[in-house]
């Protein structure tokens, strides 16, 4: 089963590879294409960007507690799902 797209943005000159599901099954991928022969400058630098919409176990704090007594302060919270490595070869 495919759990992965890829789309050429021309406009942009991006390559998009986006991996659907992420499971146990599913814990790596790779992505190889073609193009024409061309001057190897035109592919370098290379920008990898990773993004999800939400972590894997959507953990979240509920309240903030002060260690001496009062109000429970206000607060924000922020999740970041990141990659350990990557490899461009």
């Amino acid at each position: 089963m495919c759990f992965q797209t890829c789309r050429f943005d021309s406009r942009n000159s991006v390559l998009e590879w986006s991996i659907l599901l992420i499971d146990n099954s599913n814990r790596s991928g790779s992505m190889e294409f073609v193009v024409p022969p061309a001057d190897t400058s035109a592919f370098f630098p290379i920008s990898v960007r990773f993004s999800a919409a939400s972590t894997y176990s959507d953990v979240k704090v509920a309240t903030v507690i002060p260690l001496r007594g009062g109000a429970p302060p206000k607060f924000s919270q922020r999740t970041q799902l990141v990659t350990e490595n990557y490899q461009v070869v």
